[in-house]
């Protein structure tokens, strides 16, 4: 079996079959009931008429937060931020176990007619940012469809108002002003935390060949709230928080810095689980 089948047959198990996939819908629905609790809130106190748009909303969803060690330096009081953590660990959470469970149950066969090892693998390296992206597809259509609803402007354009009440929401940096963003940086703002999910689930497949599904995702879980934490570049999941980057805030995260992070880990992984895999024991678990 070359590599296009066995990821077909992937995409086919792991993905078309995969109920956890309804999680994201439900899950992108609720964020943006959030979110558009908050536009109510600023178009009233603020006086602004336009609508908002798409974009607006999806910088309101991944905003993010201030790092908890440098509020906790300046005597600010810590805020956590549960409704951009809870998109990453339930979207890590949708594909958390698949690699493991295939591998302890017909991956063998698999192998064995594949012949080659690092064919398996490859395969599911392309499975697994495969599934990062089509479940940012599910959440960004979701956001998408409400905006629609709500009668919010579709497309790539911003409202300078809605936008800037969002990225000034920072007791820790100073606000250097809206930016001129280019057609370039709404993409990137737009992409990041696509990124930042496919990162994030490469780490967790290749941390299944050492650990358990369940300690890998733990360990994800851990990397996705050291970005709450401290705003150090390797925190690369702060990427992810489309307005505290160096863009809106003096000393705000770098945004090329995380993007480069983020593809050498993807990189890193992939080379690093086809070396492993070569003496790895394919043996089924004995539990």
């Amino acid at each position: 079996m070359n590599v296009f089948k066995l990821l077909l047959c992937d995409i086919r198990e792991g993905i078309i079959k995969n109920k956890r996939y309804l999680i994201i819908p439900i899950l992108a629905l609720f964020q943006c009931m959030n979110a558009g609790l908050k536009f109510n809130i600023i178009g009233k106190l603020d006086g602004v008429n336009n609508p908002a748009t798409f974009f607006d909303l999806v910088a309101e969803i991944f905003h993010g937060c201030d790092p908890m060690l440098k509020m906790a330096e300046k005597s600010e009081e810590v805020s956590f931020p549960f409704f951009w953590i809870a998109v990453f660990i339930f979207i890590v959470f949708v594909s958390f176990d698949y690699m493991h469970n295939d591998l302890t149950q017909f991956g063998i066969q698999v192998i064995t007619r594949s012949k080659k090892r690092s064919t398996w693998w490859t395969a599911k390296c392309m499975w697994c940012l495969a599934s990062g992206v089509w479940c940012y597809i599910l959440f960004l259509a979701t956001v998408l469809i409400f905006s629609a609803v709500s009668g919010y402007e579709i497309g790539m354009s911003y409202n300078p108002d809605y936008l800037s009440s969002v990225a000034a929401n920072s007791r820790v940096f100073i606000f250097t002003g809206l930016p001129e963003l280019s057609a370039a940086k709404r993409i990137c703002m737009l992409l990041s935390p696509m990124l930042v999910i496919c990162t994030l689930n490469m780490l967790q497949m290749l941390m299944c060949l050492l650990f358990k599904p369940m300690y890998s995702y733990l360990a994800v879980v851990g990397v996705v709230l050291a970005g709450v934490i401290t705003d150090v570049p390797i925190a690369f999941s702060r990427l992810s928080m489309t307005t505290m980057s160096d863009w809106f805030f003096k000393d705000g995260y770098p945004v090329e810095m995380g993007v480069v992070i983020c593809l050498v880990i993807i990189s890193a992984a992939i080379i690093a689980g086809i070396v492993y895999f070569r003496r790895y024991d394919i043996l089924p678990d004995k539990e």
